[in-house]
């Protein structure tokens, strides 16, 4: 299974389609200190981006975005930071 189909699930609901998606943690930082406190190594997780499959105003898990700018979503391979976004 693909991660953005890990990410782009589907929704059902009796009430119709929910408003967005939630966003998931931050954007991922990794700091190592050494001696006396300074920054000895920075490491950083990839962080992904790729447009998100839409069908008019809904993506294809069926949630409602509405009509507007390119919808996209930013996230890391292990799903600890997910943001959607317009371009």
């Amino acid at each position: 299974m693909r991660t953005l189909d890990k990410i782009i699930t589907n929704v059902s609901t009796k009430y119709g389609a929910p408003m967005g998606r939630n966003n998931v943690g931050e954007f991922p930082h990794t700091i190592t200190r050494g001696r006396n406190n300074r920054i000895c190594k920075c490491d950083q997780k990839t962080v992904f981006d790729c447009r998100v499959p839409m069908n008019g105003a809904y993506d294809r898990g069926g949630v409602y975005w509405g009509l507007g700018s390119e919808l996209r979503v930013k996230y890391t391979k292990d799903l600890t930071y997910i943001e959607f976004y317009r371009k």
